[in-house]
């Protein structure tokens, strides 16, 4: 007996699914090669409306910058978050790097805009955290500044935009910083 569905989801963190149609029993060689677990698993999937056969690419977020990317290094992929909040990792060398490219310095800007000036932090400048994620910061957003815990508890806050209207994973200080506090260079003995 045969049993079709079809649904998508706006979601583009999860796949999207497009259609699934099972017709009986899998064939001997999927059988074999994917195990009967793996056929229940994919029924209980495609009643739930998720094909477990296909999966679609994420879109280019509409602010990344077009001239970031060519045909051995697409938008779609190098921007795609679902594996990690930066991207496809092979894609960032140099100046070309996850934040300019996929729009999330475009972002940065306008939350910087409308977050207090931090003029008044003195003293010797941050020091990246050594287990901080070069990725996630670019020469106006630097790893220095977005992990400064003097800027706020969670470093500045103009550095973690919400990006998830725009089909990207939202970077997070935890992530970027490596939950790493600066080191304090004057400690006072108890």
């Amino acid at each position: 007996q045969a049993q079709s569905c079809h649904t998508t989801r706006p979601d583009p963190l999860s796949v999207v699914p497009t259609a699934c149609h099972m017709e009986g029993r899998p064939t001997a060689r999927r059988r074999n090669l994917v195990g009967m677990s793996a056929w229940l698993w994919a029924l209980v999937l495609c009643h739930l409306g998720i094909s477990p056969w296909t999966a679609v690419a994420q879109d280019c977020p509409a602010l990344a910058e077009r001239g970031c990317f060519d045909q051995e290094f697409p938008c779609e992929r190098c921007c795609d978050t679902r594996a990690i909040p930066v991207g496809d990792v092979k894609c960032w060398l140099n100046e070309i790097q996850f934040p300019m490219c996929c729009g999330l310095t475009k972002l940065r800007m306008q939350a910087a805009a409308m977050l207090p000036a931090m003029d008044h932090l003195q003293g010797p400048s941050a020091v990246c955290p050594p287990a901080s994620m070069p990725h996630c910061f670019d020469q106006y957003f630097t790893c220095e500044r977005c992990c400064d815990t003097r800027r706020g508890a969670q470093g500045d806050m103009a550095c973690w935009p919400d990006t998830t209207p725009f089909g990207l994973r939202t970077l997070s200080f935890a992530f970027c910083c490596g939950m790493l506090p600066f080191e304090a260079k004057d400690r006072l003995a108890w």
